[in-house]
């Protein structure tokens, strides 16, 4: 059986038990309290100091953002959500993007969520919880339309953000050009890189994209978005009943009704993702 659907199958258990109060216990008959469980098993050092710290790279608007001094954003939120649900707040941490899974391996951060794919190569550092479906955007110049999707890029100059999975897309779909190959642009703001003209198109997650192009007039983008994949909440392979926590966790905020009024709240609701699976992308 493989990894993905072992993943789907765990979160559809833990899915069906409930999450607080629903549940019998097979002996006693008492609802079983599943965020009790939960807040009880945390890891020591969390459960002493009642923080939970975040790690999150705050350059990826409307998903986690700096508003002056305060962290925000739907992945902000959410954390601080499943946080309060375990009776925890948050200290968040500004870093790289390609640092995050790093910290997340080595204890430096409890949780890591910026906008990443929960995908294979990466969970060999951390587990993902999933919670929210996105998918690939291209954004180009107003009035250029719809280039083809991947195939398009070929022979333009293609802004990507470093250590993100836009740089392995772009050079595989060059790889893939029978003419005149991409060009990789590495920018930390690929969309406004193509606002200056210095790349041709830009990749990046659907809900970063969209907003990008509805604050700047000069942009649109380019065709329907391609190969939704889940975002995941990064936790270390090492810390499983903290995985599991966060998991519990999001279950409840489904259950409540805040799951879904954050995705209203950040315009996102096409993505929902209620699944909660643990490392179930590919």
């Amino acid at each position: 059986m493989g990894r993905r659907i072992v993943s789907l199958l765990l979160a559809g258990l833990v899915l069906g038990a409930s999450v607080a109060g629903c549940g019998g216990g097979p002996e006693t008959g008492k609802a079983v309290d599943r965020l009790a469980e939960a807040k009880a098993a945390l890891p020591a050092s969390v459960k002493e100091s009642g923080v939970l710290i975040g790690g999150t790279d705050p350059t990826f608007e409307p998903m986690t953002f700096k508003d002056g001094e305060t962290f925000t954003g739907l992945d902000v939120q959410l954390i601080e959500a499943i946080a309060a649900k375990l009776g925890l707040t948050v200290k968040w941490q500004a870093m790289g993007f390609g640092e995050l899974l790093d910290a997340v391996e080595g204890h430096k951060i409890d949780v890591s969520i910026s906008s990443m794919f929960d995908r294979a190569e990466r969970q060999k550092k951390a587990d993902f919880v999933n919670y929210l479906n996105a998918g690939t955007s291209i954004v180009v110049a107003k009035g250029v339309g719809d280039i083809g999707g991947m195939p398009g890029l070929c022979g333009r100059r293609v802004a990507v953000q470093p250590d993100t999975v836009y740089v392995e897309m772009a050079q595989a779909a060059s790889d893939k050009c029978k003419g005149k190959k991409a060009v990789l642009v590495r920018s930390d703001t690929p969309s406004a890189t193509v606002a200056k003209k210095d790349a041709d198109a830009a990749l990046n997650d659907f809900p970063i994209a969209a907003l990008d192009v509805q604050k700047d007039g000069s942009l649109e983008l380019s065709g329907p978005q391609i190969e939704a994949i889940p975002y995941g909440i990064g936790v270390a392979k090492d810390r499983k009943e903290l995985t599991m926590a966060i998991q519990t966790a999001l279950y409840a905020l489904i259950k409540d009704g805040t799951y879904d009024a954050l995705l209203t709240k950040w315009k996102v609701t096409e993505g929902a993702l209620r699944t909660g699976a643990i490392n179930g992308g590919a």
